[in-house]
């Protein structure tokens, strides 16, 4: 009896989900021969244009993020980033001629512009939520002081104790706070670690007066 296509298919499907059949596939992938052979094919021209093709379609693309949060996945990243030999090549590969000048001319391309602005722009605003929560009871940020939530360019990411004066807590330390870290690596830094003690959200006024060393550290708003 002859099979149709889609039963020829189907009746391949079926071979190919056997446990013994996976466990010889991957046997045979495993010789040094197969192993050569992937290799080289895997360097071919045609063969990257296929995988550039094949990652750029978007279900593939919304797969590959989802399995990026995966608990597994950000694991073996962790892993892999921590592992000596890849910090080596990292740091030998920022320091050849010419990266800085790369990095610098990506940068300043207009698309990579707009998309850094609003990373920032994203995660400042995840930030100020996280410490205005304790006063507002919402998502909208406000200052801890007078309350100002009119617009988030108001609204500054205050240290409480004074930005070198943290450098001396124990706690912040241990988790590599830095008074040198501002903007983006700040904001990176606090998400990294759970939005930790020791900040608060101020509008600039409330900041700046706060940091007048005749306010010994409090605004006038407190008084």
């Amino acid at each position: 009896m002859t099979l149709t296509d889609e039963e020829r298919k189907a009746k391949r499907k079926e071979l190919k989900s056997k446990p013994e059949y996976k466990a010889k596939e991957k046997e045979h992938r495993a010789t040094p021969e197969q192993k050569a052979y992937q290799k080289e094919y895997r360097s071919t021209p045609e063969h990257k244009a296929k995988a550039k093709e094949r990652a750029s379609r978007p279900e593939n693309k919304a797969k590959a993020k989802e399995r990026e949060q995966t608990p597994k996945y950000i694991a073996k990243r962790k892993e892999r980033d921590s592992r000596p030999k890849r910090k080596a090549y990292q740091k030998a590969y920022k320091l050849r001629p010419g990266y800085k000048a790369e990095q610098k001319k990506y940068r300043l391309k207009p698309e990579n512009k707009t998309r850094e602005k609003l990373l920032v722009y994203k995660i400042r605003l995840k930030v100020l939520q996280y410490y205005s929560k304790r006063l507002s009871k919402s998502n909208i940020p406000c200052c801890n002081c007078c309350g100002e939530n009119f617009h988030i360019d108001f609204l500054a990411i205050d240290h409480k104790a004074g930005k070198k004066q943290m450098d001396s807590e124990s706690e912040l330390l241990k988790l590599g706070y830095s008074s040198s870290f501002s903007g983006k690596k700040l904001l990176n830094w606090i998400i990294k670690n759970n939005f930790p003690d020791g900040f608060q959200i101020l509008c600039h006024n409330c900041n700046v007066a706060k940091g007048i060393v005749r306010n010994k550290n409090k605004c006038p708003h407190e008084k």
